[in-house]
């Protein structure tokens, strides 16, 4: 994990950096899945589940999100001895013998995503009796496989993604309209697991709240949601008519029952194990506990963060000037950004900006925002820094900070004055931390 080049405190943000660090490790797939799963002879135990081994011929693995890779490689050592297949799909491919693997789009889906839902699709519909499925989700799933519903093209998807990612929607928002366009979402993969012998189902939340109905837009779980919510919430932002017409048509004939809804029940549902292994309470509470190490007194004062990201930086920075030397907050969740510029940002950069300008001038406080996934928008980097020097450092260059915030060009700013962070893919991905300290050694 690397900083940029500003002049910000140098030990304040060696000290983020370090909680930053923690946090990842703790909800990095090979930690995650070896807390949850573990194998004594035959029994494969899944939380509080037990799975004897013996009464299945072979182990189906379908992953798809971020950390899908890394969640197979963790869980191949438990399955020794069996016949182990499967598909992984992610962003970043890498070696998973004896998986295959494929690549495919992130935020918005590509043809590569299409191909690899209806691998995996084809793989759950092959299931027998004699088979157990471990299905490995994580964030980044639900565009990372797209099966397009009959009379909705890519294309259709893709514009209709690139709409609510702009429109300030919630996850759970965005997942509702992408279930009701899909035949692999909201709870159909599961449906087509039906001749399976049984389900475990492991997940890394990138939710908030880890409901398992929006990771991933819950393709292994009953929905529930409806064809009227999805067309609510384009009702909700505004943006029916910046849809495709055959979007708008599809959720129409669903609302009036022309097109069954997805599955809210099921028995197939209930031959399956769903466990969470790692979400964004483990990474704060990881940070939090490094703080501590490095000196801090340290509350973790949300773990469902969300709500518009400039409203969610203000309120940040009016409780952090209640710090004394050495306390800090940790922050997880998932801010939004309803896009109205034309510039290049991401919702961590963006929340960063808009506390450098809220903290101009504040002695002591930094701040840390970044996307554990280590990508923030369509950007390079993982997030930015925020101090009460930023606003003076960009003035300097002759660059004003609020007109950057205004035009969404949050990364440009940050870059130029130095305080973006970089990751690179981490290979997991929990929703976003956000980092505040006040200097042990300030007034």
């Amino acid at each position: 994990m690397t900083s940029g080049t500003g002049s910000r405190g140098a030990v304040a943000a060696a000290d983020l950096l370090a909680m930053a660090e923690a946090g990842l490790a703790a909800v990095a797939p090979a930690s995650a899945v070896g807390v949850a799963a573990t194998r004594s002879g035959d029994l494969l135990r899944v939380g509080e589940t037990e799975i004897d081994l013996s009464h299945f011929g072979r182990v189906v693995v379908l992953g798809f999100g971020k950390a899908s890779i890394g969640m197979a490689r963790a869980l191949l050592p438990l399955l020794e001895g069996k016949q182990v297949t499967g598909t992984l799909v992610a962003d970043v491919g890498g070696p998973a013998s004896p998986f295959e693997v494929l690549e495919a789009a992130h935020p918005v889906p590509d043809e590569r995503s299409v191909r690899a839902g209806k691998r995996i699709l084809a793989a759950a519909r092959a299931a027998g009796s004699s088979d157990l499925i471990v299905v490995l989700i994580s964030g980044g799933g639900s565009s990372l496989i797209a099966v397009p519903t009959a009379g909705v093209s890519l294309a259709d998807l893709q514009k209709t993604n690139e709409v609510l990612l702009r429109s300030g929607a919630t996850i759970n928002d965005f997942n509702t309209v992408r279930k009701h366009l899909s035949d692999i979402k909201g709870g159909r993969l599961t449906e087509a697991l039906a001749g399976a012998g049984a389900i475990v189902t492991l997940v890394i939340s990138d939710v908030v709240g880890n409901d398992l109905d929006a990771i991933a837009s819950g393709p292994t779980v009953p929905d529930p949601t409806t064809f009227a919510d999805a067309l609510a919430v384009l009702d909700r932002f505004d943006v029916r008519e910046q849809m495709p017409a055959s979007v708008v048509r599809h959720l129409r004939a669903g609302v009036s029952g022309a097109l069954p809804d997805t599955p809210s029940a099921g028995s197939v549902f209930e031959k399956q194990t769903v466990h969470i292994v790692a979400d964004g309470a483990a990474a704060a509470s990881a940070a939090a506990l490094t703080a501590a190490d490095l000196g801090y007194e340290v509350e973790v004062a949300s773990t469902r963060l969300v709500g518009e990201t400039r409203l969610a930086a203000g309120e940040m920075v009016a409780a952090a000037r209640r710090l004394r030397p050495g306390q800090g907050l940790v922050y997880a969740g998932e801010t939004t950004v309803t896009v109205t510029g034309d510039g290049v940002g991401g919702r961590n950069q963006e929340l960063a900006l808009a506390a450098a300008i809220a903290m101009a001038g504040e002695e002591g406080l930094t701040l840390l925002s970044f996307g554990t996934d280590g990508i923030d928008g369509r950007t390079p980097v993982a997030g930015g820094y925020a101090d009460g020097t930023a606003v003076a450092r960009g003035k300097a260059l002759g660059l004003d900070a609020a007109d950057y915030l205004q035009r969404n060009d949050s990364h440009t700013y940050l870059s130029a004055i130095g305080d973006t962070v970089t990751t690179g893919p981490t290979g997991t991905n929990v929703c976003d931390l956000i980092l505040l300290v006040r200097s042990r050694n300030s007034s």
